[in-house]
């Protein structure tokens, strides 16, 4: 095997990327989300043993966007305090994460450390608001150049968009979030399990067929009486 295949079977395996005119760089680890569960990004990653670190980017007043105003239930461009912060795991970026708040709760939150405070603990501890459920969504885009350039990627690599907005328990938006995570960095996952009417759902039977089809010869089922001469356990 030569050199040259010895990468592309690497890079085909999602161990090494290569950049044009940059070189080969061993690929950042891929994580499994469960979107089913209430947890921040952040939190999900730190209970899969993972090491995660934080780093405030950003934080400002401004304007917010339609998607913003519209989420928090605001007036159109009234303004949010607006919070960046770039996830790493084992020192890689991971997540670029832009969250939006009502700007009345932004002087409190600014007097926090929030390179190593969650924003939901602020919330609950300093501000006394409890986040008590959330609406999420996801998307496929590609990067943009700023969002691109914080997570060490090219402009226009394919990523995931979260969308998330979170409720206190009086059913008040709290947090607009907004992340960003490439596409190689990120894998969703669900634990499903089917109740016993919607196994019937998805196997239904056909007309004709008999009702136990599938049962082996003489085997009793639930509801009848066992052939004769058989014996039930």
């Amino acid at each position: 095997m030569t050199l040259r295949q010895a990468l592309e079977l690497l890079e085909r395996e999602n161990l090494i990327a290569r950049r044009h005119g940059l070189g080969t760089f061993v690929a950042a680890p891929s994580i499994d989300y469960d979107i089913l569960q209430l947890r921040r990004f952040a939190g999900d990653l730190s209970a899969q043993g993972e090491h995660v670190s934080t780093r405030l980017l950003d934080t400002r007043i401004t304007a917010g966007d339609r998607r913003v105003t519209g989420a928090l239930g605001l007036s159109p461009r009234a303004r949010v305090m607006a919070l960046e912060r770039l996830r790493l795991v084992e020192g890689h970026p991971m997540s670029l994460q832009r969250s939006f708040l009502a700007a009345r709760l932004g002087e409190e939150v600014l007097r926090a450390d929030l390179d190593v405070t969650p924003l939901s603990q602020v919330l609950e501890f300093k501000l006394g608001i409890v986040v008590a459920r959330a609406r999420e969504s996801v998307s496929a885009v590609r990067l943009g150049r700023r969002e691109a350039r914080a997570l060490g990627c090219r402009t226009g690599v394919p990523a995931f968009e979260s969308e998330r907005v979170s409720f206190d328990g009086a059913g008040q938006a709290v947090v607009f979030d907004r992340v960003y995570i490439p596409g190689d960095r990120f894998r969703i996952t669900r634990e499903l399990h089917y109740e016993q009417g919607e196994q019937h759902e998805r196997n239904p039977r056909r007309p004709g067929e008999p009702q136990h089809a599938g049962a082996a010869a003489g085997t009793p089922v639930r509801g009848e009486r066992n052939p004769k001469g058989a014996t039930s356990s």
